[in-house]
């Protein structure tokens, strides 16, 4: 069971590099020559193989090394990046996430459709059989003769390694797991007590390793040090020679190292005492000068092993469901506050117990947005796996597309974000199909031969708006006019707008295009699209130049759990209208039946209004005076006529049972203070049912 749970902490681990080695190759795709980013691509490899060699994941582990094998030419200089060896690194990183996703498969090794894959992309970079065959000769000799080598390495971390991430005693962990070792601290290059800062690293080490590794092995286990340390990798066995002269006496060492010149050496050599004491008493080296020399005479005959662990944990992992009922819990605290509020409120004298309330209230909001805090995630991550999209269908549609990002710090509700996705690939997908035109066509156009798509986000209040906007094509308003009628979906006679023609895209089941293709799905149209954004209380609206430019934006609430709503009374019910849609009310005295109209004057303009005791059906008494909120439905404003506006209100919401799930006009329901239940309205299905606005 132990073992399961850390192989799913692996395979966790592991989808987060493969989406950084997906990101990082699309930008070594633009970026040819930035070898940093080639390290980048070769140290995530490096990981991945490791990773799964630790947990026996053979198949994983074997084919990550081979892939590593490959891209080390590209690392030494020996290739250079091309758009064919991008691609086949991206289907590598595609076989992986598919070894992933199959656990059986994981612990095997591997099979004849990986070895032909690794033998193709050995072929890109120029890497033969008889290449293969004689690294493979090497290897089997090597594993054969399973020769020990002794190596002197000298590991100095920069003053800033803590402060980039690094941790050297991981370093020397891996190092120590590779073979018997001694490792010697260079303690004269820690500060004074004075001058010690925690967050500098002011020590090196020299190890001293008995290990059948190669030099290259050992340069990899400081892949992640490069740029940060002085690293120096020596094989003493090289330094002996291949005759049977004696290893190096101490005071040879002691010279060649620049501790002591040979003068000075040869004096104290005339005295009968051992060297290191004399030296020592002569204070012409360190006792940890010669302690470091000893170490390393005894290591050219034998080397001895310690072992330490150390770890290092910076982040930790939450699974979602736990912030789900975190959420849940601040939600029934935000409603528990609202109660003691108003059974409080009736109570008259008693200041003390109104502060405390008072400060109540203050603790449960802080609680409530550190918590929503959490769940927010940036949807520049969102926007980065585009990339890959546009990377592979503008090449399998022969267009050329360069896809520009904007805004992708701005951060929505982790289960808002996993809602849009979906949405924005058909959208995307659309664009690239659809809109964008072929090179050969935009250079006709005098268009630049590659079209953009602009991927934005933003936040305004507790919304947040994403725009995808391309210079392809644009929308036809006949076009759609001819096929909206061959549909039904409009009758010949209807007088309609461009932009509302346009609009009609996302009516269920209308398409333009005649040919299906595998690219933007079977011909189903946006409506797709509009359902999705209906499910996380969005919308979508969209805007066109025929030949210009298409921009589609989709308007977002920021989160599902927690809305700032008003809160009206209809009759005896209550009902809770989003903060967001609101932009104001006014008070309504109802003339006469026989002269009453849907139709008031707000700040000088014509107002329509819809009756909500008419829209639910409710009979009883209308009061004499009554309130119109004022709100924005798809850029019109329209008045909701309620008997009163009890104020703003804090909403936790509910989801509704299936009783009212067909209900028009409700999207879902939240507890008050008095404990009775509260319906929050779909304002957007308000108006649209009754017909006030047409879209």
């Amino acid at each position: 069971m132990t073992n399961d749970r850390f192989i799913e902490t692996f395979k966790e681990e592991a989808l987060e590099l493969l989406g950084t080695l997906e990101n990082t190759l699309l930008e070594l795709d633009e970026n040819p020559h930035d070898k940093e980013l080639v390290s980048a691509v070769f140290r995530v490899m490096h990981t991945i193989k490791g990773s799964a060699g630790m947990f026996a994941l053979d198949r994983i582990s074997a084919f990550a090394h081979q892939v590593e094998s490959v891209l080390s030419a590209l690392r030494d200089g020996r290739v250079e990046v091309s758009r064919a060896l991008i691609d086949k690194t991206l289907d590598s990183r595609d076989m992986i996430l598919e070894m992933l996703e199959d656990a059986d498969s994981c612990s095997q090794s591997l099979t004849p459709d990986d070895e032909k894959f690794l033998d193709s992309l050995r072929e890109v970079v120029g890497i033969t059989s008889d290449e293969k065959q004689e690294n493979s000769s090497k290897k089997i000799e090597k594993e054969k003769t399973g020769q020990e080598q002794i190596w002197k390495i000298t590991f100095v971390p920069g003053k800033d390694a803590f402060r980039h991430g690094a941790n050297p005693l991981s370093t020397i962990n891996e190092l120590r797991s590779l073979g018997e070792s001694v490792c010697i601290p260079q303690c004269n290059t820690v500060p004074t007590l004075s001058d010690l800062d925690p967050e500098d690293c002011g020590i090196g080490w020299e190890i001293f390793l008995t290990t059948t590794a190669t030099e290259n092995e050992l340069r990899d286990v400081f892949i992640f040090m490069e740029g940060m340390a002085k690293i120096d990798i020596v094989c003493l066995n090289d330094m002996i020679g291949d005759d049977d002269s004696p290893s190096k006496k101490l005071g040879e060492l002691l010279v060649e190292k620049g501790m002591i010149d040979q003068t000075r050496l040869e004096h104290v050599l005339k005295t009968q005492k051992r060297i290191g004491e004399l030296l020592v008493q002569e204070k012409l080296v360190s006792p940890t000068d010669l302690k470091l020399a000893l170490e390393e005479q005894s290591h050219l005959k034998k080397a001895q092993r310690l072992r330490t662990t150390a770890a290092d944990m910076s982040t930790i992992r939450v699974k979602s469901e736990k912030l789900d009922d975190l959420m849940s819990l601040v939600g029934e605290l935000v409603t528990i506050h609202a109660q003691i509020q108003q059974s409080v409120g009736g109570v008259s004298g008693n200041d003390e117990m109104l502060a405390v309330v008072e400060h109540f209230g203050r603790l449960a909001d802080e609680l409530r947005s550190n918590t929503m805090s959490i769940r927010m995630v940036p949807i520049g991550s969102t926007f980065t796996s585009f990339k890959r999209l546009v990377h592979d269908l503008s090449a399998e549609l022969g267009k050329k597309v360069d896809l520009i990002t904007e805004g992708g710090d701005t951060e929505l509700d982790k289960s808002v974000i996993e809602g849009i996705n979906d949405p924005l690939v058909h959208i995307i997908r659309n664009s690239l199909d659809h809109g964008l035109e072929t090179p050969e066509i935009r250079r006709s156009q005098g268009k630049n031969e590659t079209g953009t798509i602009r991927l934005s986000a933003s936040q305004n209040g507790g919304l947040v708006y994403i725009q995808i906007e391309d210079d392809g094509k644009g929308l036809d308003p006949e076009a759609i006019r001819l096929k909206a009628i061959s549909r039904g979906i409009i009758r010949a006679e209807d007088d309609y707008t461009d932009p509302d023609l346009q609009r009609l895209i996302f009516a269920p089941g209308f398409s333009t295009k005649e040919k299906v293709t595998e690219v933007s799905g079977r011909g189903v149209g946006m409506d797709v699209v509009n359902k999705q954004m209906e499910k996380i209380n969005g919308s979508v609206d969209v805007e066109s130049s025929p030949g210009i430019y298409t921009q589609i934006t989709l308007k977002i609430p920021l989160t599902l759990a927690i809305i700032d709503g008003m809160l009206v009374r209809i009759d005896n019910d209550s009902f809770v209208i989003p903060l967001s849609s609101v932009v104001g009310c006014m008070e309504y005295r109802r003339p006469s039946e026989k002269t009453e109209t849907d139709i008031v004057i707000f700040h000088g303009h014509q107002l329509p209004f819809i009756n909500m005791r008419r829209f639910f059906y409710v009979e009883g008494d209308r009061p004499d005076i009554e309130q119109i909120v004022v709100v924005t439905v798809k850029e019109h404003q329209v008045g909701l006529l309620v008997d009163q506006v009890l104020g703003s209100n804090q909403t936790v919401v509910k989801p509704i049972g299936k009783l009212f799930r067909q209900a028009q006009g409700v999207s879902s329901a939240s507890i008050l203070g008095d404990g009775s239940v509260a319906l929050i309205l779909d304002v957007e299905q308000v108006v649209l049912v009754t017909e006030k606005i047409t879209i």
